[in-house]
């Protein structure tokens, strides 16, 4: 019976002596290490004379207790590494030792339990690592000498000289190293074409570890959604480009790289505001309806309000402001009483205020898309008449269009969400506090269209959206505190004043 087991990572083969036994990365190996450090063709076993014999193939090595072998006897079980010292672990087990390997030598030591002959405790003389296969020592007693080999001398092995006969140039009377016919001096150099393709599957091994990309595409990091969002915005631009290079609407680049502003602000602001831990789809569903009926809105009443409307002196800025305010408020006043008239449920004041800006941005996305248009037209304007200042203002005027009027928009119709949120929560007060709130947007906004039509310096312009800033970034610090307080004001508590008067008229009457 001359079996061998072969283990690898759990894994048991057994094959039968005559079988040629292949140990490789590549899946046609019998033995297959799927190791990137690993040879395509490895090494390979075959049963010879002297028993199971191990020769290695490929060029990244085989190492037997961190030692380089290329050709091994078999004469009990070893436990190989392949491609470093440290590398996958293979289990090489004979059923039984070969013959010839473990009957001990007329006149030597007896072999050791691991089935191979003992050698001396120190470096044998001649061999060093990776110059064939290794001979692993055994104890010997304190003094004695290295047993002399008696009997017929092994046959010499390729290259002409063996452990009976010293290599050519060994000086008269001077002992020749010790080798056997399993140690030759240096592997056989592979042929050319073998040598090709391990450079190409080191190389190919190489990029698999340094570039793995099936790796990546399994990662389920590419679930987050910071990751989406850095794709998205790393690519929309060029997609910007093919679909609406041909195109002769001068709103379409308002509308998409409005669009594509929008977002960024929309994060922001939730991190800003940080609204409570939401319900999730519910606000999804609010989100949703409110950009539904601003964008509705906006076309069917804003847009023909403004322009029966004389935008020119103050008085008219102020009439404009509340329009496009209202325009804003007016659906987050309609969610926040519905869902507490239908369904019994007050949402945080400060997920009001976020839903404000929803609105807000989407407002400011709507009117983009037309003032850029205005824009654009100057760029064309200044290239048409050489006048480098035209197109800088038309180029600055673009940019001011889609990156800051979603922005103000948003912050204008935060504060009075703000303002919404504590009147539907506490009604006590209800009416005065969403007329406060509208009326400090609505004022906000009027002031920065007057400005922008009657001042050439654009000083005042800037001073007035710091101090809008100011306003808002306040209610996002102090929501919170802001509410509790008026939870505790008993100014704040009860039914609206509204309906206490209608119920004291009522009650007078029927008196």
């Amino acid at each position: 019976m001359n079996e061998l087991h072969v283990s690898y990572e759990g894994r048991q083969y057994r094959f039968e002596g005559g079988q040629t036994v292949r140990i490789g990365r590549s899946t046609d190996n019998d033995v297959v290490v799927s190791d990137p450090t690993v040879s395509r063709q490895h090494a390979r076993l075959a049963w010879g004379a002297d028993g199971w014999v191990l020769e290695g193939l490929g060029r990244a090595g085989t190492y037997l207790a961190g030692s380089l072998v290329t050709r091994l006897p078999l004469a009990g079980p070893v436990e190989l590494s392949l491609a470093s010292p440290h590398g996958p672990v293979v289990r090489l087990e004979p059923a039984r030792p070969a013959t010839a390997a473990a009957a001990p030598q007329a006149g030597g030591a007896p072999a050791g339990a691991d089935g191979l002959a003992p050698a001396a405790a120190g470096p044998v003389p001649g061999v060093t690592p990776g110059d064939g296969a290794l001979v692993p020592p055994a104890p010997v007693s304190p003094g004695a000498p290295f047993p002399p080999a008696t009997g017929p001398a092994a046959p010499a092995p390729p290259g002409g000289w063996g452990a009976g006969a010293p290599p050519p140039g060994t000086p008269a009377g001077q002992a020749a190293p010790f080798r056997t016919a399993a140690m030759p001096r240096s592997p056989v150099p592979p042929r050319l074409g073998e040598a090709a393709a391990e450079a190409r599957d080191e190389l190919a091994s190489a990029v698999q570890i340094l570039v793995p990309v099936r790796s990546w595409l399994n990662d389920p990091g590419w679930r987050q959604g910071l990751r989406l969002l850095v794709i998205a915005y790393a690519l929309l631009p060029l997609v910007f480009l093919a679909l609406f290079a041909s195109s002769g609407n001068l709103t379409t680049p308002g509308w998409a790289y409005s669009l594509y502003v929008a977002p960024l602000w929309g994060v922001a602001f939730w991190l800003l505001i940080r609204p409570p831990e939401p319900n999730g789809k519910r606000e999804l569903l609010l989100g949703l309806g409110i950009v539904i009926w601003v964008m509705i809105w906006m076309s069917i009443v804003t847009v023909s309000v403004n322009s029966a409307l004389n935008p020119r002196g103050l008085a008219g800025a102020l009439l404009v402001g509340f329009n496009e305010e209202i325009t804003k408020a007016l659906p987050i006043l309609v969610a926040a009483l519905a869902l507490l008239k239908l369904r019994s449920v007050k949402l945080d004041v400060r997920m009001w205020m976020f839903l404000g800006t929803v609105a807000g941005l989407i407002f400011g996305v709507r009117e983009a898309s037309q003032y850029t248009t205005l824009a654009i037209e100057r760029i064309a304007a200044g290239a048409l008449h050489h006048s480098a200042n035209t197109a800088v203002v038309g180029a600055l005027s673009f940019a001011y269009r889609v990156f800051v009027d979603g922005f103000q928009h948003a912050i204008w119709a935060g504060v009075a969400a703000f303002f919404i949120g504590i009147a539907v929560n506490y009604p006590r007060r209800r009416v005065p506090l969403i007329a406060f709130g509208v009326t400090i947007a609505a004022v906000l906004h009027a002031l920065n269209d007057w400005y922008l039509s009657n001042f050439s310096s654009p000083w005042p312009w800037i001073v007035l959206q710091a101090f809008s800033l100011l306003l808002f970034l306040g209610y996002t610090m102090s929501a919170a505190s802001i509410e509790r307080e008026v939870r505790r004001t008993p100014l704040f508590r009860g039914e609206s004043m509204i309906m206490e008067k209608f119920t004291e008229t009522g009650e007078q009457r029927r008196a």
